[in-house]
């Protein structure tokens, strides 16, 4: 009996000392909110590309850390982690984390090879995220998160937090990493995912345009002059006009400590609603645009958005800058009517549109100049509210469009 003793109480001490000196803290990129919309358009995303940072991942040709840098072990490109302090040298551990309804159990399991001083380490295991479940979040909510570890086979005491649940219509725009503000990243470029080239409505859009005979065809830069794109933007542009869409300013977002976001409506709610603010337009004309080989950009400056696209396929190819708030200034009939009138009549409606078309490119291309510099400058020191953001390389980065529940 006194050897099952003896064990029984090594057992008990050392449990009692792994519990007195790891400690478990949850950490968060986005602190205590989840946002449906960038975990679902990074989903394939690698931030590092080849390189590693992920400890068990590292190969000899991978960047070395600094020293006080705390070593990462999984997913370097999680969201939700682990962080563990006190750990012993060549621990294993295993962690993992749940979300009710959204994250299903996921676990990294593996030995703690390089720990800070402190014996800190951070463990992010592969999100097991229920993407369905993403797709339907319209309206935040409180979800409960919890985080487990055991070390050496021994658990540590779990930690469940309340976290806000974020609606899928709000966009990160960029996360502040200091409480003044001055240290950020940048996130502008997923609104990209929000232009939806492949939604059904943009080909009903397009048949539609077809039907107003402004062009006979949607061929991008085949034709390599720049009058025939400039007619095929136009023709866009008179479709959704005919579809009655209107400008409101309607984006109030609920304000959050660390992210800085727009709400953005998808492209069949500003269809169905017939009413678009200045992302919510630039957004829609942008997928429309993007289907038929149109290079376009959102062009955020401070308070505001708008649409810009490119005349050729070149790299010296123009810019037009366009006013998308301005798709709402006409009463123009709808396509079904315009076959019953006169060619008189006809012409007269063509012509109200294309007046607002020219002016709103007016507009775009005065705002695309006032912001020339800002918009070309990519150091360290850029201004956040001031990015142009090109829809092809964000799709080249990996950013998808987000395909809602209402698509298929």
């Amino acid at each position: 009996m006194l050897p099952r003793l003896t064990s029984l109480l090594l057992f008990t001490v050392l449990t009692s000392w792994l519990h007195a000196e790891v400690t478990l803290d949850p950490w968060s990129y986005t602190e205590q909110e989840i946002y449906p919309s960038a975990i679902i358009s990074t989903a394939t995303v690698d931030w590092n590309g080849d390189d590693q940072d992920a400890e068990d991942k590292k190969t000899a040709d991978d960047p070395k850390p600094k020293k006080t840098d705390i070593p990462i072990y999984g997913d370097e490109n999680g969201w939700l982690a682990v962080d563990l302090a006190g750990l012993p040298k060549n621990a294993d551990v295993t962690v993992t984390i749940s979300i009710d309804g959204y994250l299903k159990p996921s676990t990294w399991k593996g030995k703690v090879t390089r720990i800070t001083k402190a014996g800190e380490a951070r463990i992010l295991p592969k999100a097991i995220w229920d993407y369905e479940a993403l797709l339907k979040v319209r309206q935040q909510r409180p979800v409960n998160v919890t985080f487990k570890a055991t070390v050496n086979g021994i658990d540590i005491p779990e930690s469940t937090e309340t976290y806000v649940m974020r609606s899928l219509n709000d966009c990160m725009f960029y996360v502040l990493m200091d409480e003044e503000g001055e240290d950020f990243d940048d996130f502008s470029w997923l609104f990209a995912a929000y232009v939806n080239e492949n939604h059904p409505e943009v080909d009903m859009i397009l048949k539609e345009a077809l039907k107003s005979g402004i062009v006979s065809d949607f061929s991008g830069y085949q034709s390599e002059e720049p009058k025939d794109v400039m007619m095929q933007v136009f023709a866009v542009w008179n479709a959704l006009q005919r579809r009655g869409i209107k400008y409101s300013d309607v984006s109030h977002t609920t304000p959050s400590k660390s992210v800085v976001c727009q709400t953005v409506r998808f492209l069949d709610d500003s269809v169905k609603a017939t009413q678009a603010n200045c992302v919510d337009g630039s957004v829609l004309m942008a997928s429309v645009l993007s289907k038929i080989g149109i290079t376009s950009y959102l062009v955020m400056v401070p308070g505001h958005c708008f649409l810009a696209f490119d005349l050729g396929d070149g790299e010296d190819a123009k810019r037009i800058g366009l006013e998308t708030t301005m798709l709402g200034n006409d009463e123009i009939r709808s396509v079904e009517e315009i076959a019953n009138l006169t060619e008189k009549a006809k012409l007269t409606d063509f012509k109200a549109s294309y007046k607002t078309f020219t002016s709103a490119v007016k507009i775009g291309n005065a705002s695309l100049k006032e912001y020339k510099d800002q918009l070309e400058d990519d150091s360290e020191d850029a201004d956040p509210d001031i990015q142009l953001i090109s829809i092809p390389d964000a799709r080249e980065l990996g950013i998808m469009p987000i395909a809602t529940s209402k698509d298929k």
